[in-house]
């Protein structure tokens, strides 16, 4: 961050708490002008996350064994060194972990590889990035949409070789990380093929699982036997259809379908408020079939999908003109940094156990999930950036592999080291998505904070409204859009300032 930022970062802190109660979260020392970054002094710039992203990450994603035969079938499992599992020589990540050597490929782990790709395009302009991004939208359309029922399937079981489950017994949540990566290519490109898609599973969506007499998204649409209540009331169901899809594709949309996503995320907000959130511990819990669900003295939850709930209500009240769900997430939202705080280690914690024990520990998209509303947050309250010198050093430390590449599934919050017995660093819900979303975000907000434009690559079929070209989740003010066309794809570079 340039000096003048940091002054004035420190100078705001100074007023704040000239105004305001002490809290635990002490404000970064402003460094000498000479501090080495190393100390973890400064917020990372934009060089620092692209950096971060081109050394640390896309290697573990762009190399043959992980682009899957054809490309675009990608493995939803890769031992840590990159490799892909065999049962002749298994690796322990894996082999160790019994249900992972099962012979099933998912639906999600495509979806959010896609989504990477995407991301690496954006950030690169390079044009086989999004190659292989179109190549995980074209596999799914084709072989895990459900032509004949609606909807799509969860996985391809290669046991009894049939796509799974019936339409019963999918659930929301699989079903919206579903249109992750199909969302984000049609948000690059705006290819009028693929939009009709979106469209058609989140009608299904909504018409088959909405129940009023829960106030919520259900679970499932009938028993499948197991322990699961089908009418299970359930934070994911709500939450990421908002997070996977509708927050991006909504201001993309013509009408009518604009306004009516835009009714279904203030809808989708509200009801995570009133049937999810709890005052006293200003925390979402993930399961409520009982108000005693939604107290910390009987149930524990995490601060992920607690943040993550605020950051998309903040988007979704800023989307639709809804500034009550604004100050819902600018109020309460901060107050859980405060809390999944960790001051002795400038890192986040993962969230409560029942009865309100701490959980040290911190699984990667934990860890993301709190910079990325910090992030964002900072860019309209700088104050809140304070906590992001020591939390991205943090992870830059102990959350990449320098050897390998991409980030571990859990760190040991008392060692600082790799969780012995952890997962994989790749497995069917920890894919790409949450730490390319993490660089994106980070080189965005880092590049608006250090007063720096902010550079990224789009591939419009036909170019939009300059209007409807935006950075991502955010907003900002296009000061330049050229073409570049690379290899017979229209690529277009765009500059964005004043970020917010």
């Amino acid at each position: 961050m340039k000096l003048r930022s940091f002054l004035f970062l420190a100078l705001l802190l100074g007023l704040l708490a000239a105004c305001a109660p002490v809290t635990p979260v002490p404000a970064p020392t402003v460094a000498p002008a000479d501090a080495p970054e190393s100390a973890g002094w400064f917020l990372p710039d934009g060089d620092r996350w692209l950096t971060h992203f081109t050394n640390d990450l896309l290697p573990f994603w762009d190399r043959p064994e992980a682009l899957g035969d054809p490309v675009g079938r990608f493995p939803s499992k890769r031992c840590n060194d990159g490799a892909l599992y065999t049962k002749s020589n298994p690796c322990p990540e894996i082999g160790e972990n019994g249900w992972l050597v099962l012979d099933l490929e998912y639906t999600v782990s495509r979806s959010r590889q896609t989504y990477a790709y995407g991301v690496a395009f954006h950030l690169t302009g390079e044009p086989r990035y999004l190659n292989y991004a179109k190549a995980g939208v074209d596999y799914l359309r084709q072989n895990a949409f459900d032509r004949k029922h609606g909807g799509v399937y969860a996985l391809w079981n290669g046991g009894s070789r049939a796509w799974e489950p019936a339409p019963e017994f999918r659930n929301p949540q699989e079903l919206a990380y579903s249109l992750l990566g199909i969302s984000f290519y049609y948000y690059l490109t705006r290819d009028p093929e693929v939009l009709p898609d979106i469209l058609a599973v989140k009608d299904f969506i909504f018409e088959n699982y909405y129940n009023p007499d829960l106030n919520a998204l259900q679970w499932m649409q009938a028993s499948d036997g197991s322990a699961t209540d089908p009418l299970d009331k359930r934070l994911v169901a709500q939450l990421d259809n908002l997070n996977a899809y509708m927050v991006l594709i909504t201001p993309l949309l013509p009408e009518p379908e604009q306004s009516a996503w835009k009714a279904d995320m203030v809808k989708l907000a509200h009801l995570m408020i009133d049937e999810f959130y709890s005052e006293q511990d200003n925390l979402f819990f993930l399961t409520v079939n009982d108000p005693a669900q939604k107290r910390l003295e009987n149930a524990g939850t995490d601060f992920g999908h607690s943040i993550k709930a605020m950051w998309m209500i903040y988007h979704t009240g800023l989307i639709a003109d809804a500034p009550e769900l604004v100050t819902f997430a600018q109020t309460h939202g901060p107050r859980i940094l405060e809390q999944a705080y960790l001051a002795e280690s400038g890192s986040w914690a993962n969230g409560y156990a029942a009865g309100g024990v701490l959980i040290r520990d911190k699984d990667w998209w934990i860890y993301n999930e709190l910079d990325q509303f910090a992030m964002v947050m900072a860019l309209s309250d700088p104050s809140l950036a304070r906590y992001l010198p020591q939390t991205t050093d943090y992870y830059f430390r102990y959350f990449v592999d320098p050897q390998h590449g991409e980030v571990w599934t859990t760190v040991d919050g008392d060692a600082n080291q790799p969780k012995e017995g952890a997962l994989p660093k790749a497995w069917p819900w920890k894919n790409a998505y949450h730490t390319f979303e993490h660089a994106l975000l980070g080189y965005i907000t880092a590049q608006q904070m250090n007063d720096q434009p902010v550079t990224l690559y789009y591939a419009f079929q036909e170019k939009p409204a300059e209007s409807a070209i935006q950075p991502y989740f955010l907003r900002g003010d296009l000061t330049a859009l050229e073409p570049v066309a690379q290899d017979g794809v229209n690529v277009y570079q765009a500059t964005f300032t004043n970020v917010r």
